[in-house]
């Protein structure tokens, strides 16, 4: 693509050259270059501060239009026009009869998704008919995520409500061994027998949920670039792809049931090239395996992370939030996470579930993104972007794969040594100052006191008491904020 492409945009302008634009740039930067702008990524990728249409020169992905191969601008033809992505919010209730009230109350004003993360308290059938009593099963899509727990549940579904019910289930109920063992160090030594017992029991009694997932939040909270992210995602599905159909499963059922969970970051732009660049990766993977043209579609959701949230100034969050959440938005996920301002804190409560909600809302109904279709296509700078990352993802992912795979790679501590490099860069960058976290580092209230956490849920880890079990070096949570934090006043102190 050239800028002859543009000749009859504005033509009654005289047409401006890059050149004199460059000029007039170096004019205002008083005898600095222009390179002086370009900064490099935590990536490895130098962003440069003027784009321009020959940008795009040799990106073929980005003339493709939405709902066609390789899916770069969605998988659907009419994007959000169509049908808009998901509010799937978390609300930490632990009590399954409180938890169906909130349930109850969020899905009124506007929620509509479900998610069953670390709560509600589900340990029996009883729990779970309480949870989701009066809710009509087969009109909310369902969303957990997990090890054990996503086995569990299922399995009390199916003894909870008729067969006619679970054939109508929509979601996903995804269990995810790689992404508990990067976290916990520890996985069942038949993790993938479970998940293929687990995914031809959905394929058999519910047609329409996900029944595998691939979740890049215990990567990212970690500290992981959206490279690694990338990489490492591709990774875990090419690895699930090839343990179900050694275990019988049909490729283009095993990739359907498959369903991608990433976070998002602070940095806007590379968030929406990250999300759009997902899209295009995992389809050509997946045709590569020989998947239906239909199992190539990625099913693509966003969760806002945890990294960059605080504790001190917390409603700065909100700002935090609002930025990813439209960063997904623009990039065309099929579903979105806000958790609430207060989650650093623990437990959230009903004023912050609503805002974290209505931020959505916003998204949706003021601003009304669900009209656009792919509105960053076409991006000079995103486009570009998005190219850079695949490129750089497409080569570490080439490394992993060579090295034997994430499994090999996560027992030998490969990928946990890559991302605590980023981690020490990103906490280096704030002390000096050189990043900015609003609250945190710059723009501090002096007034302002700790406040004292409160107690949230903790899921259930997978059962590991098996001697045998998969170990690999655990992956450490990182927050930003929390040595800033440990350095202010004491929660309480001084009242």
């Amino acid at each position: 693509m050239t800028t002859a492409n543009y000749s009859s945009l504005f033509a009654e302008f005289d047409r401006v050259s890059r050149d004199e634009w460059i000029a007039a740039i170096e004019k205002s930067l008083r005898g600095r270059s222009l390179d002086s702008l370009t900064k490099r990524s935590y990536e490895g990728i130098d962003l440069s501060p003027v784009a321009t249409a020959e940008d795009l020169d040799g990106i073929s992905g980005c003339h493709s239009l939405p709902g066609q191969y390789p899916y770069l601008r969605g998988t659907r033809a009419a994007g959000y026009r169509e049908s808009p992505w998901l509010i799937a919010q978390e609300l930490d209730v632990s009590d399954p009869g409180a938890f169906n009230q909130a349930l109850h109350d969020a899905l009124a004003s506007g929620q509509t998704a479900v998610v069953l993360g670390s709560s509600p308290r589900i340990e029996t059938i009883a729990d779970l008919r309480i949870a989701l009593s009066h809710i009509d099963l087969g009109q909310v899509p369902f969303f957990l995520v997990d090890g054990a727990r996503a086995l569990s549940v299922y399995q009390l579904f199916c003894a909870a409500v008729p067969e006619a019910t679970l054939a109508r289930l929509s979601g996903c109920i995804g269990y995810d061994p790689l992404g508990g063992l990067a976290l916990t160090g520890a996985a069942p030594r038949d993790i993938f027998d479970r998940m293929a017992q687990h995914a031809m029991d959905v394929n058999q009694r519910s047609a329409q949920l996900g029944s595998i997932a691939v979740r890049s939040d215990v990567y990212h909270d970690a500290g992981a670039s959206p490279v690694q992210e990338l990489a490492i995602a591709l990774s875990t599905g090419v690895t699930y792809l090839r343990e179900m159909t050694a275990r019988g499963l049909d490729v283009s059922q095993a990739a359907e049931k498959m369903h991608f969970f990433l976070s998002i970051g602070e940095n806007f732009f590379m968030e929406i090239a990250k999300l759009r660049a997902i899209k295009m990766m995992w389809s050509q993977v997946a045709r590569a395996f020989g998947a239906a043209d239909e199992a190539q579609k990625i099913h693509l959701h966003a969760r806002c992370g945890s990294r960059n949230k605080s504790q001190l100034d917390p409603h700065s969050n909100i700002l935090r939030a609002t930025s990813e959440a439209m960063a997904a938005a623009i990039a065309g996920v099929d579903s979105i996470t806000v958790p609430p301002f207060d989650a650093p804190l623990g437990d959230s409560d009903a004023f912050s579930r609503r805002i974290a909600r209505n931020l959505q809302l916003i998204l949706q109904d003021e601003l009304r993104l669900t009209e656009l279709i792919d509105p960053a296509g076409g991006s000079w700078h995103v486009e570009k972007l998005t190219d850079q990352l695949a490129q750089a993802a497409w080569t570490m992912f080439q490394d992993i794969e060579a090295g034997g795979g994430l499994l090999a790679a996560l027992q030998d501590g490969t990928i946990q040594a890559g991302i605590g490099v980023i981690s020490k860069r990103r906490q280096r960058d704030l002390e000096a100052g050189d990043a900015v976290l609003v609250g945190v580092n710059a723009y501090l209230n002096p007034d302002e006191t700790r406040p004292a956490p409160r107690e949230g849920a903790q899921p259930p880890a997978d059962d590991v008491s098996d001697a045998s079990a998969i170990t690999a070096p655990p992956l450490t949570p990182l927050r930003l904020a929390a040595p800033f934090e440990s350095r202010r006043q004491p929660a309480g102190a001084g009242a």
